[in-house]
């Protein structure tokens, strides 16, 4: 599906840099950032949910490990 990036012209400009230096096109640069931000995200999120839940059964885990 095809879409419209607007970007500064100093964030194009150096976004052009990078994926020439990268051997990608401005396309494929941008797919792969997109794609790496949405898996940091996820990540993210999941290890939020493991601590809130560490947290929660804290004294849970002491016993277990005992």
């Amino acid at each position: 599906m095809a879409r419209t990036l607007r970007l500064s012209d100093e964030v194009e400009r150096k976004f052009q840099e990078a994926a020439a230096e990268a051997g990608l096109s401005m396309n494929s640069a941008a797919e792969l950032a997109i794609a790496e931000w949405i898996e940091r995200r996820q990540r993210s999120h999941v290890r939020s949910t493991a601590e809130g839940i560490a947290k929660r059964h804290a004294g849970l885990m002491a016993r277990l490990s005992e």
